[in-house]
């Protein structure tokens, strides 16, 4: 049996000399950070308590009768083309609108923001300041704001997620311009050059592929988002959702949200293989 390999000294022919090596030290669990965790677990019980938490009602939720109305799913309603596929194809309707006006006002308010591309300060403070107010208020209340004032319908929805998808477009646009090289930037400017045709030359080309990606990404989120909207009226397939909701149908909702489990999922993986190849 040959012997075990020494691990306190290790000899280094080569150079001639003998070093010593040793382990690193497990690191030390400070008594501060056990006292901030049991703070954190003492604070979430008694937070539970106060909204009504209950771990034996949540079990209790499983045995409501209820849920024998999910089953079965009437496939024939369910694969209707009145029924599920029209609004379906609303909700797309929907979600490539808003997108593209979404995203496309995204892109000039997102140079805006980036101190590497605004035009000057007041532009750069003004143009933040608004679109945190935008990105403070949820996408629901824009639904519900925008129904109450155009109507029930797939308008009311397209505008509404339009403006869902310039606060997160510009959000995260806006950072990937930050993080552009400003070197091609900086040597278009001490070349004299004017700062739209600098930011086009220097700025652009490296953040476009981000900027397709990041569109493909709030176009999923809008899918989504879709669902929810129509719960209010906003039009999609969540209008269906809450008709057939209210009628107590519950197995063709379950229905539904399996056909748009369906969709969304291809949705994704198409998505993400774009995203990949362009990032």
């Amino acid at each position: 049996m040959n012997p075990p390999p020494e691990t306190g000294r290790v000899n280094d022919r080569g150079a001639g000399r003998t070093t010593t090596s040793s382990r690193p030290t497990r690191p030390r669990i400070r008594p501060r950070t056990w006292i901030v965790a049991a703070l954190v677990v003492a604070y979430t019980v008694a937070a539970g308590r106060t909204v009504g938490f209950n771990p034996s009602t949540f079990w209790q939720v499983w045995s409501n009768p209820l849920w024998e109305k999910f089953w079965p799913i009437p496939w024939d309603w369910v694969m209707d083309r009145h029924n599920v596929i029209d609004p379906l194809i609303e909700t797309f309707q929907i979600a490539i609108v808003s997108t593209i006006l979404g995203c496309g006002l995204a892109l000039p308010v997102g140079l805006a923001m980036s101190p590497l591309t605004s035009p000057n300060r007041v532009v750069l403070v003004v143009t933040r300041s608004i679109m945190n107010v935008v990105r403070a208020v949820p996408d629901l209340f824009w639904a519900k704001l925008l129904v109450t004032a155009v109507g029930i319908g797939a308008f009311a929805g397209s505008w509404a997620l339009s403006v869902f998808s310039l606060a997160v477009m510009v959000k995260l646009f806006s950072e990937a311009v930050d993080g552009a090289d400003p070197r091609p930037l900086e040597a278009a400017r001490a070349a004299g050059g004017r700062h739209m045709p600098v930011v086009r030359t220097g700025v652009l080309p490296t953040v476009l592929p981000e900027y397709v990606a990041y569109g493909l990404y709030v176009f999923e989120l809008n899918i989504r988002a879709s669902l929810v909207l129509g719960l209010v009226g906003a039009g999609g397939i969540g209008r269906v959702v809450e008709a057939q909701r209210q009628y107590f149908r519950f197995d063709r909702v379950l229905g539904v949200l399996v056909i748009v489990f369906v969709v969304v999922f291809v949705i994704e993986q198409v998505s993400v293989a774009i995203r990949k190849r362009l990032v």
